[in-house]
């Protein structure tokens, strides 16, 4: 006889894969976004650079599905979710669609011409192709952070009322930047360890300055949630086992309620400090 899973446990499942997919992402393709700012400043020829993009292009598609397959996680388990965010950041997500779409360009016309302009232009297309998601992927968690501008009427209906570059104020810049940073020390430390000299040491180079600007930006970032930012904190109809509807919820905004888990969760502390220690070494 089936007997179906619980609705809590279904929504932790979701939630878990749904973390792991992310996770995925960042770990698996975050090399790829890094490795691809790098280029134009790692290699100073033609073969320098080749061999920079021969570390990825084995692996560059199959890590882009990571991202792939966590849109079809939000699609298949929240699709209300996914319909506010889909449309309400319509425009960053078009401009991180088009970005992406210059990696197989790059990869697969650059030595198509054997002329040094045209395999320029492809270098610096592959740069923008990780600049620019990596920018995007971390304002639009600052963004999330301070809260969209969309509202839901009695039948679930949303309305936008923000625009794209309402999206684009101090604390979201700050938190794409922090990501830029990670994801160009993520891929120097990759170049590091595929490539050989002069590659590999300047690629090191590059990734030292990136922890030390990660660790700036980040500890700024921290402090800006801790003190100048009201977190969200649902003060009715959060039930474990009841349905998932925004408009039964209640919510109001405290400061510091964002860091409000590590002081209940001392332990929590653990994934901060092992992130500035990662970065420090």
């Amino acid at each position: 006889m089936h007997v179906p899973i619980p609705y809590d446990i279904l929504r932790l499942i979701w939630w878990a894969l749904l973390g792991v997919l992310r996770i995925g992402f960042a770990v698996m393709d975050g090399f790829d976004l890094g490795v691809g700012m790098l280029l134009p400043f790692v290699g100073r020829s033609d073969t320098e650079r080749r061999v920079a993009i021969n570390t990825i292009a084995p692996v560059w598609e199959g890590n882009q599905v990571w991202l792939v397959l966590g849109g079809g996680a939000i699609f298949a388990a929240w699709p209300f979710v996914y319909a506010v965010s889909f449309s309400g950041l319509y425009t960053a997500m078009f401009i991180v669609l088009c970005s992406l779409i210059l990696r197989p360009g790059g990869f697969t016309f650059r030595s198509k011409i054997d002329d040094p302009r045209w395999r320029t232009t492809c270098d610096w297309a592959l740069f923008i192709a990780g600049f620019v998601p990596a920018l995007v992927f971390g304002v639009a968690m600052g963004n999330l952070l301070l809260g969209l501008p969309f509202k839901l009427d009695d039948s679930l209906r949303m309305t936008w009322q923000g625009g794209f570059f309402d999206l684009l104020t101090p604390f979201p810049l700050l938190c794409g930047l922090t990501s830029v940073a990670m994801l160009v020390m993520h891929g120097g430390v990759y170049l590091a360890l595929k490539t050989d000299d002069p590659v590999a040491g300047r690629a090191a180079r590059y990734a030292g300055w990136a922890a030390a600007a990660l660790v700036v930006l980040f500890t700024i970032c921290g402090i800006w949630l801790a003190t100048g930012i009201s977190g969200q904190v649902i003060t009715a109809g959060a039930g474990h086992n009841a349905a998932s509807n925004p408009l039964a919820k209640q919510v109001t905004l405290q400061a510091g309620a964002w860091l409000a888990n590590y002081r209940i969760h001392r332990w929590l502390l653990l994934a901060p400090a092992l992130g500035y220690l990662g970065a420090l070494l």
